[in-house]
């Protein structure tokens, strides 16, 4: 596609690059007093087939099949709803990263496979209220990196491939948008995705070494 300026918008994932640590399996296993290697091992093992849309007590039932525990329905509510508050909390550095995309005037979107839990919590976050557009894939039962989920983005905005950026930490998700004819960059942290928007012509507030404008990373 023909590219006649700057992106009209930047859309980003929520896992690997706006969310929280994905570091907190330790905390999720203290809350069922599971052994923490164990039980972050199972998390990742059914992890995609969650935020693909499967069930949540399905999903929680497999990680605890996996560590030898039966989790009661209330464990695995306060485990869905811990995880879901974990990842709709901000990574570090991320909120100046998007006040500054926010002052450049460029209109902003989340893409997820997010399940229910998460895209519950992230639209009643502070945060999420930054974004106008929130298109949490699996709800319309079509997720990254099948064709349709990008569709959805292109119609919630009124927008072609060739007018949206988008970050998002996984090669084959980068690579469907880019199939679609997006500007597409596999997020590699707020300082290089400072870069890559201003290599798109998208020129943010601030400077290398100054932080007069806001953070610098």
């Amino acid at each position: 596609m023909d590219r006649s300026g700057p992106p009209a918008a930047v859309v980003f994932d929520i896992g690997g690059v706006l969310g929280g640590s994905e570091a907190g399996g330790a905390v999720l296993a203290a809350e069922v007093g599971v052994e923490s290697s164990s039980f972050t091992a199972a998390y990742w093992r059914h992890r995609d087939g969650y935020d693909l849309g499967s069930d949540a007590e399905e999903y929680w039932s497999r990680v605890g099949a996996d560590v030898g525990r039966t989790f009661t329905s209330a464990e695995m509510r306060r485990l869905d709803r811990r995880d879901a508050q974990r990842w709709a909390g901000l990574a570090p550095g991320i909120a100046a990263l998007l006040a500054r995309v926010a002052a450049a005037g460029v209109r902003m979107g989340l893409l997820s496979n997010a399940p229910h839990s998460l895209a519950t919590e992230v639209r009643g976050s502070a945060w999420g209220a930054m974004f106008p557009t929130k298109v949490f894939s699996c709800e319309a039962g079509v997720a990254k990196p099948r064709p349709g989920a990008y569709a959805a983005v292109e119609d919630e905005f009124g927008l072609s491939g060739a007018d949206l950026l988008f970050f998002d930490d996984r090669p084959v998700n980068v690579a469907a948008a880019r199939e679609r004819g997006w500007w597409a960059h596999r997020w590699q942290g707020p300082r290089q995705c400072l870069a890559d928007l201003a290599a798109a012509g998208v020129h943010v507030p601030g400077r290398a070494g100054s932080d007069a404008d806001g953070p610098v990373f």
